[in-house]
């Protein structure tokens, strides 16, 4: 199995996140760095960094991981956007380099001309780890909604072929936007199908990180919709594959369920339940 855990919230203080993870007994967190929904927001504070650091360590929290603002378009086609984007995601880079976590995950962006996007995506990626050092940025597979790029792995290897320093570069394979993008892994052999194209495509070394959600939409959707564990239209059975995956037991393992930490218990209880016993 891999390290269990969920997107926590961090109201009343980034510190709190750690503590609220290890309630629900999760392996790793992921959370934001700030309030997701703004451009900018007022710099952490040095004693609030400091007891995050030493929370982590203090219920045993592996590999957390921040998720960039949702306002973020590494790929716009408008210059402001596209200024405004770079500056917010050096400075998510920043946050979690203070913060000491290992990974950002980011939403590639999204731009109609698909060639340009994945260029300009690319162009922004070397900027920031250019100016940030330590952190791994993780393009997360979208699930193709609109002028979104990352729908299908060949997207995602251009932009990891247009960026410099590869080895600052890894993949988080959402569940939910995989499957709406059209990628199978309902049965054992759809399963190994997609995850055979991802590793001849990307590399299965690039996969460091897993989103876990069923899906409330269909097979190719294209529609971004979440569901909890077993409830949707990916079912039950491809969760058991990945939880029991070998190549992935060292690897963050994290909920982003509807209804957040009200329902993240039920649904962390439904993914043990699949985890075989050695």
């Amino acid at each position: 199995m891999g390290l269990l855990g969920a997107h926590i919230s961090i109201a009343g203080g980034i510190e709190l996140a750690p503590e609220r993870g290890y309630k629900l007994k999760c392996q790793s967190i992921q959370i934001f760095s700030k309030n997701q929904r703004q451009w900018i927001s007022k710099e952490l504070e040095p004693e609030k960094v400091e007891s995050f650091r030493q929370n982590i360590i203090k219920f045993n929290i592996k590999k957390p991981v921040i998720h960039d603002s949702y306002l973020i378009n590494l790929g716009s086609q408008k210059s402001e956007i596209l200024e405004k984007s770079r500056d917010a995601f050096i400075d998510e880079a920043l946050r979690a380099k203070a913060l000491g976590v290992p990974y950002l995950v980011f939403h590639p962006g999204a731009n109609p001309n698909r060639e340009e996007g994945i260029s300009v995506i690319a162009e922004s990626l070397n900027l920031t780890i250019d100016e940030v050092g330590e952190v791994t940025f993780l393009i997360e597979i979208t699930a193709g909604q609109g002028n979104t790029i990352g729908r299908r792995f060949e997207e995602i290897r251009s932009i990891i072929d247009l960026v410099e320093k590869k080895e600052r570069i890894g993949v988080c394979f959402d569940t939910a936007h995989a499957f709406e993008s059209g990628y199978d892994i309902r049965d054992e052999e759809s399963y190994f199908r997609s995850f055979d194209e991802f590793n001849r495509t990307i590399g299965i070394e690039k996969l460091m990180c897993f989103h876990l959600n069923d899906s409330k939409t269909a097979l190719g959707s294209n529609v971004d919709r979440h569901e909890h564990i077993g409830k949707g239209h990916i079912g039950l059975k491809a969760f058991e594959f990945i939880l029991n995956d070998q190549r992935f037991e060292e690897h963050p393992m994290l909920l982003e369920t509807p209804g957040a930490e009200e329902f993240y218990e039920e649904n962390l209880t439904v993914l043990r339940s699949l985890i075989k016993r050695k």
